[in-house]
């Protein structure tokens, strides 16, 4: 059974030891796809600039009722979707909506977790489950039979599989409120860790930089992308390991003496005026790719409604769609995963809302759809 054995002194020694293995200090200059936010166009999409719209039901019955989504992959025929919160479990349905199979074993015993926080799915289809309160990943194969576990005497926020190596963001020592790291690779066959990228800021309140700093956003073809709070370069993962894939040039990053106010504020837990604080950049985060568009949101503050980034792939140009078209047009807030050459977000529809009214009348889909039903997951496609 393998195990990994990290104390906290052994982590900093460790950090220490592999600081040779760090991320390099890339500039723009390092970077494939670089895009100017100033030459950004801004766009009102139409309906027709949606395409391959499809709504999917899930089906509802004792066995598979969805609490809330927390995370959702579709991988080789077949929906994965994560309930954190509500009823702890993964299910599993295939493309049709149809229930296959979920995976709900909380406990202490063999196979059993406390609570999981993240998941993600191997090139083979075992299911990695980590446990966030018992400090495993649990190991599943396609089917959901329990395999093996790996031990873990750290907390990470989120994981992504790039064949036989785990990559871990927000590694923290559970005894202790710091974090270790921000990026590390773990190496399964070796059982060798190395550090990548160490933390520079512990910024104590995400009510200032969004609720999904540092998660990994997985697209076709093994590739993973990750962004560093504060970063202009947004990294690929896949088998070859960790490269610089897209730079944004002329963000309003925030000063350092902004950051250290920001991290006092957070330790005081008081609640900052946001009209100054709004204006400057805080992360990438959504970051998805199809055959024809990568899109992402360039978060700056909290404000809401937020702004995709279009960058179409063989015109090399950018656009900006603000998450209101998305909503008017399909009812969705925007994308939140790639299902093969489209992209899907998660629809709780409201009959009492007017755009989810019309679609649940007009929609052949969605006629049969109750109030008590799971969500619905909408597939489309862009023509931007």
């Amino acid at each position: 059974m393998k195990r990994i054995y990290l104390f906290f002194l052994f982590s900093i020694l460790c950090i220490q030891c592999c600081s040779g293995q760090e991320l390099p200090d890339y500039s723009l200059e390092d970077v494939p796809i670089v895009i100017n936010i100033d030459s950004v166009r801004r766009i009102r999409p139409e309906l027709s600039n949606f395409s391959n719209v499809r709504y999917l039901p899930l089906e509802t019955d004792s066995n598979c009722l969805i609490g809330h989504i927390g995370k959702m992959l579709v991988r080789d025929g077949r929906i994965y979707v994560a309930d954190f919160h509500k009823t702890n479990s993964l299910f599993v349905f295939d493309m049709n909506g149809r229930f296959l199979f979920k995976i709900a074993r909380m406990g202490n015993g063999p196979g059993e977790y406390l609570g999981f926080e993240d998941f993600d799915i191997q090139s083979n289809g075992d299911i990695y489950m980590f446990d966030h309160f018992g400090r495993k990943f649990l190991v599943f194969d396609s089917e959901g039979k329990y395999l093996r576990y790996i031990h873990a005497d750290f907390i990470v926020s989120y994981f992504c599989l790039a064949n036989d190596k785990m990559y871990w963001s927000k590694i923290r020592d559970p005894g202790d409120a710091r974090r270790i790291a921000d990026l590390a690779v773990y190496d399964m066959t070796n059982e060798n860790i190395e550090f990548l990228l160490k933390d520079k800021k512990f910024l104590m309140n995400n009510f200032y930089f969004g609720y999904v700093s540092y998660a990994f956003f997985s697209s076709p073809s093994g590739v993973t992308y990750y962004s560093p709070r504060f970063s202009e370069i947004i990294y690929a993962i896949d088998e070859k390991g960790v490269r610089p894939a897209i730079g944004i040039r002329n963000l309003r990053k925030p000063p350092e003496h902004v950051i250290r106010e920001w991290e006092e504020d957070g330790r005081n837990l008081k609640l900052r005026s946001m009209d100054e604080d709004k204006l400057y950049f805080k992360e990438n985060t959504h970051i998805y790719e199809t055959d024809k568009h990568i899109v992402f949101r360039c978060i700056n503050g909290s404000s809401i409604p937020y702004n995709y980034l279009i960058y179409d792939k063989q015109s090399g140009t950018c656009s900006s769609v603000s998450a209101i078209f998305f909503t008017l047009h399909l009812g969705i807030n925007g994308p939140v995963g790639i299902a093969g050459k489209d992209f899907f977000d998660i629809m709780y529809p409201n009959p009492a809302g007017r755009e989810h009214r019309q679609l649940l009348e007009s929609r052949e889909e969605l006629k049969n759809w109750k109030e008590d039903d799971n969500p619905v997951i909408v597939f489309f496609n862009l023509d931007i």
